[in-house]
């Protein structure tokens, strides 16, 4: 079936991206080729190709030449083996005629007489090395049966075949003989009745097991194969060992010569003789073609080495003939590239032909003229403009140095102005912050310890009142109609037992009131503002109470105190510093969804300093963001929730103490600030004297 494409189909193939791609490719490839290469590439792709298609054309007409004149040898030898064969059935069948002729024959199978028949018949089978031998009387009878050793209790499956006999034809067959162990073999048989006066008295029947030697002898040693079939296409006898056992198909009968492949091995086969007989026995003929294969990889060889041979020569004319074309158009271009890379315009290409390359020649050389000339010209005008450019250029060079260091100063003045109002700010913020609550502490104190202070009193006056009504009780216990009423009413007992739990819960809580104004007046420490020695866990305790109503929603808070003497520093700016620490941690733990929200605080004495340490269980600090931020105005919060000083201000204020803080955080684990201080500030500032 042929394929036509319509004018559709191939529109779409031309306009296909990877065809057009394709078609760009090798556009730009072919150039980048040297002239003469494209001079000769065309020429030797013509030449490729007839080459190709002779060269093939030619090994196919051979190599089907050659195969096809085997086929017809295969053909005669099949003719040849079929008649070697036919003449095999031939004799059997004429020797068993002469047996059946003789007349002491005749008489020992009237006679039934079985020993007389085997001495006159041994000696046949022996001088004609029959591997069969029998003979029956008219009834069908077996009164000899002799066979070869080899073949042990074989069973000759011939009933057809003796019947045929006993009605008087004499005839040649091929029957099966079935041995002991359930093989079977074909057998070559001759017969021919045993005739009395014009009357069949029995047959005799003369057989030759069908082996590998009959059949080396009907090849006659030629070079050719014979392998006998089975009527279910399995092979019984090879003179070819490997046709055996392996896996190839028998040829049809009556077809012209077929290739098969044995066990690596290619062969013309070809089917001699089918349904011989009931047997239906196949003979074919295989013809080796290893001869052939050979030859035609010689030819290959010769054909390929002269194809090898022709392209260099052809490659060696043509390269000569483009080099003989392109060379002076290759010199004249060379003139060219040369004067333009150098700008020497001095160069003048030589003309010795008077063709289309002198012609280029003698343009090129009027061309170099003329460019030489405006080039003189266009040098002349460059070095007059270099020469006000330069002069412009440092003009403008020291105004652009002036401008540069004004702006520089600029710069500096305008950060620190920013980062001074910054921490101005932060600072005013911190006072008035710390105005503020000492003012609250200080109202609220008054009025606290008034309270606190009159409780005492009011519990004695109280109990001296209860213990006036007991006396009541005990000197007047039937009192009037209307106390006992009112007492019922106000149930007398509950409120002597309320009372004092009463007045117990207003000590506790004006108690308490008065420990957090303690912590706030501790943590502003405004009458504190020079260098004091502090108890540092006073300043972190304030702190965690000024962020109680942020820790107490979700977040658990654990102190690990040790014994620390007291601390020479600035109270109210290392409190700013626990306060900032501290706050961060808290946003840092309520933006996540973690179920267990923890702060630790960890002081100890590491030779002659303290250690902070404020670590969070929280999402952690991103790498390449641990390092920013101590910079200021460096935040990660979201817009308008974050100034970015905080961390600066801590940094600030540590290096003010003469102290360190490092930052250590793993993603997703938490973050830990570490704050070292010297003990007394006043050694180390006499030491940095």
């Amino acid at each position: 079936m042929s394929i036509h494409r319509t004018s559709d189909e191939t529109n779409k193939q031309q306009n296909n991206p990877r065809t057009v791609l394709r078609g760009v490719k090798l556009q730009a490839s072919y150039s980048k080729l040297a002239l003469s290469q494209k001079i000769i590439m065309p020429f030797l792709l013509v030449f490729f190709s007839i080459m190709v298609i002779s060269t093939l054309s030619f090994a196919y007409w051979f190599s089907s030449s050659m195969e096809k004149q085997m086929s017809n040898q295969v053909e005669g030898l099949t003719s040849v083996v079929l008649h070697s064969f036919e003449q095999k059935e031939r004799q059997l069948e004429a020797q068993a005629q002469l047996m059946a002729d003789r007349d002491d024959v005749q008489e020992a199978i009237t006679a039934g007489d079985t020993l007389k028949i085997l001495k006159i018949l041994v000696s046949q089978k022996t001088a004609l090395e029959l591997d069969l031998l029998k003979v029956v009387n008219q009834n069908g009878g077996v009164l000899l049966d002799l066979g070869q050793p080899e073949l042990g209790e074989s069973k000759l499956l011939d009933k057809t075949s003796i019947s045929q006999a006993l009605e008087g034809m004499n005839l040649s067959d091929v029957v099966k003989l079935q041995q002991k162990n359930g093989q079977v073999q074909p057998v070559l048989l001759g017969l021919a009745p045993v005739k009395l006066n014009e009357k069949a008295i029995g047959a005799i029947e003369i057989g030759i097991v069908i082996k590998d030697d009959l059949l080396q002898h009907l090849s006659s040693g030629r070079g050719e194969h014979l392998v006998a079939f089975n009527s279910d296409k399995t092979v019984i006898v090879s003179t070819l060992a490997i046709a055996r056992n392996a896996n190839w198909q028998m040829p049809q009968t009556g077809k012209q010569p077929k290739r098969v492949l044995i066990k690596g091995k290619h062969y013309l086969a070809q089917s001699v003789v089918s349904t011989l007989s009931n047997s239906s026995l196949t003979l074919v003929l295989l013809q080796s073609m290893f001869a052939l294969n050979k030859n035609v990889q010689f030819l290959w060889l010769r054909l390929w080495g002269f194809f090898v041979i022709g392209a260099l020569l052809m490659m060696f004319v043509g390269k000569r003939t483009a080099r003989t074309i392109s060379d002076p158009v290759l010199a004249v271009a060379k003139v060219a590239q040369q004067a333009t890379q150098e700008g020497n315009f001095n160069l003048q290409a030589q003309v010795n032909s008077k063709d289309e390359v002198g012609i280029l020649a003698a343009s090129l050389n009027s061309l170099i003229r003329r460019v030489a000339l405006y080039t003189e010209q266009l040098e002349q005008g460059r070095q007059t403009l270099e020469r006000r450019v330069e002069e412009r250029t440092h003009q403008l060079s020291q105004k652009n140095q002036e401008l540069n260091q004004a702006y520089d100063q600029l710069s500096l003045a305008l950060s620190e102005l920013q980062l001074t109002q910054a921490q101005l700010i932060q600072t005013e913020k911190m006072s008035s912050l710390g105005n503020m609550v000492a003012g609250v502490a200080h109202e609220i104190n008054n009025p606290i310890n008034f309270i606190y202070g009159n409780i005492n009193y009011a519990k004695e006056h109280i109990t001296e009142l209860l213990e006036l009504i007991s006396l009541y009780e005990k000197d007047y216990p039937q009192p009037t109609e209307i106390i006992q009423t009112k007492i019922a009413d106000m149930d007398l007992n509950y409120i002597i037992e309320d009372l004092s739990k009463i007045l117990s819960s207003m000590q506790v809580g004006s108690q308490r009131i008065r420990q957090i104004v303690l912590s706030l007046r501790n943590f502003s420490r405004l009458d504190e503002s020079d260098m004091k020695s502090v108890d540092i866990h006073e300043g972190i305790n304030s702190t965690l109470l000024i962020l109680n109503h942020r820790l107490k929603e979700s977040i658990e808070v654990f102190k690990y105190y040790e014994d620390l003497p007291l601390v020479e520093c600035y109270p109210a700016q290392l409190n700013q510093v626990f306060l900032n620490i501290l706050n961060n941690a808290s946003d840092a733990l309520l933006e996540t969804k973690q179920p267990q929200k923890q702060i630790a605080i960890h002081t100890a004495i590491k030779g002659d300093r303290v250690c902070v340490e404020i670590e969070d269980n929280g999402p952690g600090i991103k790498p390449q963001l641990k390092d920013k931020i101590f910079d200021p105005f460096f935040t990660t919060k979201d817009v308008g929730k974050g100034t970015g000083l905080g961390l600066w201000i801590c940094y600030q204020i540590i290096q003010k103490h003469y102290g360190n803080i490092e930052v250590s955080s793993v993603v997703g684990q938490g973050t830990k600030f570490t704050i070292t201080l010297p003990l007394s500030q006043s050694q180390i500032m006499l030491g940095a004297e």
